[in-house]
Order: C-alpha cells, then sequence, then structure tokens
C-alpha cells in the first residue's frame, strides 16, 4: 500500500493548540475513495519518518501552506429555500424526489468546501436520514451526516407552516412525536422553543412551548442516550432550557452575561448562527421579505454581545449557519464567514477554528 506524505506543512489540529509550524503528514493512500485515510504520522518534520517513503509513495512539499481538520456546520438545511414561502405544512411544491436530490447535491457542495459534518437541524420526510444511511453505506459520497428528521414544534409555533416539522400540543404528543424521529433514525432531537425572523406574526421574544413539553422532550432523547437542541431567540427561554437540560442552544438572538455564564456552568453548546443576523445583503438578494430582514436588523443589535459574553465565560460555542454551508457570503462561503464572525465576537483565530473542528465534534458526537 502506498502513503502520501505532507512535508513543510503548517499543521493546525483543531484542539485550539498552538499550530506545528514546520510539520509532516503521512497517510496511506485507500484504494476505495469512500474508505477513510490512515494516518500514520502528524507531527514536527522528521527526517527519519520522512526517509521511509518508498518510490510507490508520493511526496509533496507543502511550505506556506496549512492544513486542518475538516470544518462542522452544526446547523444546516439542506433543503433551504428562500424567500421563505410558508405554504402550509402538508404541502411540498418540489416534492419528495427532487428534494432528496437537492439536498445531496447541497451536501455535496458543503463537503468541496472543506465542511466534512454537518448537523441537519429539520428537514421534511426523513430526507437527512435517507442520505446519511447512502453516504454511510458507501453509495454517494457525501460528508457526515448528523439527522434530527423532523423538527417538534408547538401548535402554529415557529416553522409550523413549513413541512419540516410536526405539531404538538402537550406532553404526550411531544412524547409520541420525540419517539417517532427517534426510531426513523435521528442521531438528535429538536425542538422550535420559541419565535423566530421568518414568520410575520411572531415575535423573538415568544416562548411557544411549556416547560413540561420541553422537559418530555429532554427526558425522551435524554433516555435514549441522544441530545437535544432548541431554536431559541430569547434570553428568558435560553436561561429555562438550559435548567430543563437542552444540551445545545441555536442562535441566542439576546443572550444576557449571567445566562452565558449558566450555559458555561451546565456544559450547554452554543451554536449563534451569527450568519443569520449579520447577512442583510444576502436576505435582500434571496428576496426575503421586509419584516425577515428587519427581524435580522433588530437581532443584530444584540447577538454578537451575547456570543461575546459567551466566550468570556468558557462557553461551548460551535459553528453553524443557518444559511447553506457553501453559499457565498462576503466574499467566502457561509461557513468559513461564520468562523470570521466568531473571531470579530472576540474569540481568537485559533479558539474560532476549535468552535468548527473539535468542539462542533463534541456536539455531534
Amino acid at each position: 500500500m502506498s502513503r502520501t506524505y505532507l512535508k513543510n506543512v503548517r499543521i493546525v489540529d483543531g484542539t485550539g493548540a498552538p499550530a506545528i509550524e514546520n510539520g509532516l503528514y503521512v497517510f496511506d493512500n485507500i484504494e476505495d475513495k469512500f474508505n477513510e485515510d490512515v494516518v500514520e504520522y502528524v507531527g514536527e518534520m522528521d527526517q527519519s519518518v520522512l526517509a521511509k517513503a518508498g518510490p510507490e509513495d508520493a511526496v509533496f512539499d507543502l511550505s506556506g501552506h496549512t492544513i486542518l481538520p475538516g470544518l462542522i456546520n452544526c446547523h444546516v438545511h439542506l433543503d433551504l429555500m428562500l424567500p421563505y414561502r410558508g405554504l402550509g405544512n402538508s404541502f411540498d411544491e418540489f416534492g419528495i424526489p427532487y428534494r432528496t436530490l437537492l439536498s445531496y447535491r447541497r451536501a455535496a457542495e458543503a463537503l468541496d468546501c472543506g465542511v466534512t459534518t454537518i448537523r441537519s437541524a429539520a428537514i421534511p420526510d426523513d430526507i437527512d436520514i435517507g442520505l446519511k444511511k447512502a453516504i454511510n453505506k458507501n453509495m454517494l459520497c457525501g460528508p457526515n451526516i448528523i439527522a434530527c428528521g423532523k423538527g417538534l414544534v408547538a401548535h402554529n409555533g415557529h416553522g409550523s407552516e413549513e413541512n419540516s416539522v410536526v405539531m404538538c400540543s402537550g406532553v404526550d404528543a411531544f412524547m409520541k412525536a420525540a419517539r417517532e424521529q427517534l426510531a426513523a433514525g435521528a442521531d438528535q432531537l429538536k425542538m422550535m422553543y420559541t419565535g423566530g425572523m421568518a414568520s410575520a406574526n411572531e415575535g423573538l421574544c415568544d416562548m411557544q412551548m411549556t416547560d413540561e413539553e420541553v422537559k418530555a422532550v429532554v427526558d425522551v432523547a435524554h433516555r435514549a442516550g441522544k441530545k437535544c437542541f432548541a431554536h431559541l431567540s430569547n434570553d428568558k427561554a435560553i436561561r429555562q432550557s438550559v435548567l430543563l437540560g437542552v444540551d445545545s442552544v441555536e442562535h441566542g438572538y439576546t443572550l444576557s452575561e449571567e445566562t452565558a455564564k449558566l450555559m458555561a456552568e451546565h456544559g450547554t453548546y452554543f451554536v449563534p448562527t451569527i450568519s443569520v443576523s449579520s447577512s442583510d445583503d444576502y436576505l435582500l438578494a434571496h428576496g426575503c421579505p421586509a419584516h425577515q430582514v428587519e427581524k435580522g436588523r433588530e437581532a443584530a443589535k444584540t447577538h454578537r454581545q451575547g456570543v461575546t459574553w459567551a466566550h468570556k465565560h468558557g462557553g461551548k460555542i460551535c459553528v453553524g449557519t443557518d444559511l447553506l454551508p457553501s453559499d457565498p457570503v462576503d466574499g467566502t462561503n457561509a461557513t468559513v464567514r461564520e468562523i470570521e464572525l466568531l473571531v470579530q465576537c472576540g474569540l481568537s483565530p485559533m479558539e474560532a477554528i476549535k468552535a468548527a473542528t473539535s468542539t462542533g465534534a463534541e456536539l455531534c458526537g
């Protein structure tokens, strides 16, 4: 079996440790392109290791270049369609075959951008679960997919107009829906706890699920050894979700220092999706309605400060975009732009890379 040697390369390992400025990376070449390469050596340049390269091996001098682990995007809707249509929970203008192919194309585009793992944050018809299975069985080439199936939402709550959610009322209904998603193959469960930007008739401060309903979903997930995450817009709901055992806070447009400290104490992950409140031009270019753009501008006034508080208190911050991972945003792609935005919130570049790699890996299991 041949090997590939990458010499004189700067190596960032994603743990937050200082980069190896003059490194060597050696891996076996696996003939089956769907299998992972086997790492033989990674570390400082070592001439004794390099001397083992034979005529069948490939040696590349990567002076001036950097390698790092694949990026992890923890909040992705592979079938994202803008502007938001709100066509009704039972209607799909595209149909399952087209939506599935579209979602796979987006997953493949993410991989082309260096995003090797995505966490799906609600999609209809078990599409993410099916794609995950096909990729894991080597039928398709794509990123690792952490699937959640459909999101769980209170009747007429955030996202209820979409066919990517299950509407529920009461503890029993939420428990049933949670169990159905797990039985279908979901890796994690998602709840829509508060209002959001897309719908005109809901506010970011709305709390749309009861404590009992949230706790029921948390219990179902944890009894199955799974994590659950929640769409959360406001500080009051975030604080309550932490106390109820939610594993991951998504968005967090308003987050106080006190709540950020509580999250850190409980080990709650934070996927802020700063891109959502920092992309006026993106939303306008995609024809999004005025109320959605205005809500984004309003959220932007507090969004980054919450991320700064989370970082100050040692919170577990992860990268997620809510936009498609490969979407062009401000001269790069959405995933890389999110990393840049974390730096603007006070994280060092290495800390932001850690958010996109090892911390995301912890959240995704």
